[in-house]
């Protein structure tokens, strides 16, 4: 690849105008799944199971054994792109990963607690907002706003 190493927009909708947290959850899936395929692929006696074809030849079944196994688990696992056959995924209901990704947003917003922030974090914030708006000219839109209270 070329080399990238920030990646820009995830979860942005009409040229960054609008966020879509489901979206943004996707893209997060596809991120991590781009990051894992750069990191490549170890490649050795032992991932390519040389004892075993020996013991077993060429013509067996290795799906199930026990460093097949072992190396699945070590595979790229996204959350909301299902990775069945479309047999599969017909008898599942035809699932969506828009929709379960807007389930996981939701259960997010619900029920997750972040760790407050410091009060010397909160403090940093509130003064960079106030130097940007006073450079930008900008009138405070909210001058009594704390940051801290957006993690409570």
């Amino acid at each position: 690849m070329s080399g990238n190493n920030v990646l820009y927009g995830a979860g942005m909708l009409e040229c960054g105008m609008v966020v879509d947290f489901a979206q943004l959850l996707l893209d997060s899936d596809i991120i991590n799944m781009v990051t894992y395929f750069l990191q490549g692929v170890e490649v050795s006696d032992e991932t390519l199971c040389v004892d075993e074809v020996r013991e077993k030849g060429c013509n067996s079944n290795f799906l199930a054994s026990p460093v097949t196994m072992k190396y699945l688990r070590t595979q790229s696992r996204p959350q909301f792109f299902g990775r069945m056959n479309r047999s599969a995924w017909i008898d599942a209901g035809r699932p969506d990963p828009y929709d379960a990704a807007k389930e996981k947003v939701k259960d997010i917003l619900v029920n997750h607690q972040p760790t407050p922030l410091s009060e010397s974090v909160s403090a940093e914030l509130r003064r960079f907002v106030a130097e940007v708006e006073k450079e930008w000219g900008v009138e405070p839109s909210n001058p009594g706003f704390d940051p801290a209270t957006l993690v409570q």
